[in-house]
């Protein structure tokens, strides 16, 4: 028999958005790249902004991803503790409904 507190929700679905994520920024990150090389005045200021730009990206992407590794993504979170945590109300004190 189905009942609401066996409900598991895996962790690694948030490890999923954030890889759809990183992939959205990278596309739009290549978007911008190839939009300042072409339109762009050729100098030393756009090869600057470019670098800095990539350089930076590349440093908080590695960052993030060296922050996540030391995280366990199999295990799963389990409903029940959710409930029991915040009780049979979900909703904040106070809040009112209409």
């Amino acid at each position: 028999m189905f009942t609401f507190p066996e409900l598991t929700l895996p962790v690694s679905i948030f490890l999923l958005l954030y890889g759809a994520y990183l992939l959205l920024f990278l596309f739009y990150s290549l978007f911008n790249i190839y939009h300042l090389i072409r339109y762009g005045l050729y100098g030393f200021g756009l090869y600057l902004i470019i670098t800095v730009f990539a350089g930076g990206t590349i440093l908080l992407v590695s960052g993030s991803i060296f922050l996540l590794m030391k995280y366990d993504w199999s295990q799963p979170i389990f409903v029940n503790g959710l409930i029991e945590t915040y009780g049979n109300n979900l909703l904040p004190e106070g809040f009112v409904e209409f």
